[in-house]
């Protein structure tokens, strides 16, 4: 279904910077919510399905998403500490909603998709897209079918939650990140920040965390900013300018080898599931809002299946707990890709040869 990756070329990259670019410049001139990572992302993917060629270096992805990290650790807090019983209530709603989800998802993918069980569990478990791509893929499944939904279920869900804030919640999610000016920012603040992103990520590699350009600066700004060390934050235009990369290289997923019928079908499939695992997702925090000390945007933003770095920008935006939220996707991730194998292996599909049905 899709080619392999080119390698990196300056006329491609080049154009999907300037789409992005573009698209972000648009939603921002219309004060759409999260301007830049909205509008590059959907520009992009438009681009790439009507035949451009276009490409974000991983390696400058890994930049602008340590920036990110930097970010989100920013919103980190002394109290945090004293939360700890909020954190195990929801991590134990987070099991049950996964469990629920992968099941409803494995459902949809096995009677209307047709996948066979390995593509369908793996394009089910709400985990990163590479490491579920890649134990499909060892397991016998479809990665091209496994990465495709993944991708799409994540651009689906990041692009329909701000504006269901927006518009049916009525909450204000901003065009643009806020905070200190680039001038603003005292130098020796600036140089903590700094160290968070160039220490953070290769530390967060070496101790093998998922994610880790993003969790290791996170980790290490939530240090500073709960210590009391600093209390600055990433500037706007920084922030911009990675919202505006991230959704660049979302989009770029979309480049080159898709045939039109096939994408149609898949899209359709991933699609459905993510509108189930979103609506599930709101009937949980109806249920459960009710029942739990943790109020009903922040628990939905925990539960959505969308991208660790994107739902946890969301929260930014919103202005509501966002360490909270990054906290449970960071687990959410963590236990998918610990835990999503092994379990695939003690299921009887999973017992039994790969698939009785070819994957598109």
């Amino acid at each position: 279904m899709k080619a392999a990756q080119p390698g990196f070329a300056w006329q491609p990259f080049l154009l999907a910077l300037a789409v992005g670019t573009a698209g972000g410049t648009l939603f921002a001139l219309a004060h759409m919510p999260l301007a830049w990572m909205m509008g590059a992302m959907l520009a992009t993917t438009a681009a790439a399905l009507a035949g451009a060629r276009m490409q974000v270096p991983n390696r400058l992805r890994a930049v602008f998403v340590t920036v990110l990290g930097v970010l989100l650790g920013t919103a980190f807090t002394p109290d945090l500490l004293t939360q700890v019983p909020r954190f195990t209530t929801g991590l134990g709603v987070q099991l049950g909603f996964m469990a629920l989800g992968t099941v409803c998802a494995y459902g949809i993918y096995r009677r209307f998709g047709r996948y066979d069980p390995v593509s369908s569990f793996f394009s089910a478990t709400p985990g990163g897209m590479s490491e579920m791509t890649i134990l499909a893929e060892s397991m016998g499944g479809d990665p091209r079918v496994v990465s495709l939904n993944h991708t799409l279920r994540i651009l689906i869900v990041v692009t329909l939650i701000p504006f269901y804030f927006r518009f049916v919640e009525g909450l204000d999610v901003p065009t643009a990140p806020r905070g200190e000016s680039l001038g603003q920012i005292d130098p020796l603040d600036g140089l903590i920040l700094l160290g968070c992103a160039v220490v953070g990520y290769p530390l967060a590699m070496r101790l093998r965390f998922p994610a880790a350009q993003l969790m290791g600066p996170m980790l290490l700004s939530a240090a500073v900013h709960i210590s009391g060390i600093t209390d600055s934050t990433v500037p706007p235009v920084l922030a911009a300018m990675a919202q505006l990369v991230v959704g660049t290289a979302v989009g770029c997923r979309f480049v080159g080898g898709y045939a039109a019928r096939a994408l149609a079908r898949v899209g359709a499939i991933a699609g459905a599931t993510a509108i189930a695992y979103l609506a599930l997702a709101l009937g949980t925090v109806a249920v459960v809002s009710q029942l739990v000390p943790i109020n009903a945007p922040i628990l939905f933003l925990s539960l959505a299946p969308g991208g660790l770095a994107e739902m946890s920008l969301i929260a930014l935006a919103l202005g509501v707990d966002t360490a909270f939220v990054a906290i449970m996707h960071f687990l959410r991730v963590l236990i998918v890709m610990t835990l999503a194998a092994p379990f695939f292996r003690l299921l009887p599909v999973g017992r039994s040869a790969p698939g009785d049905t070819p994957a598109d």
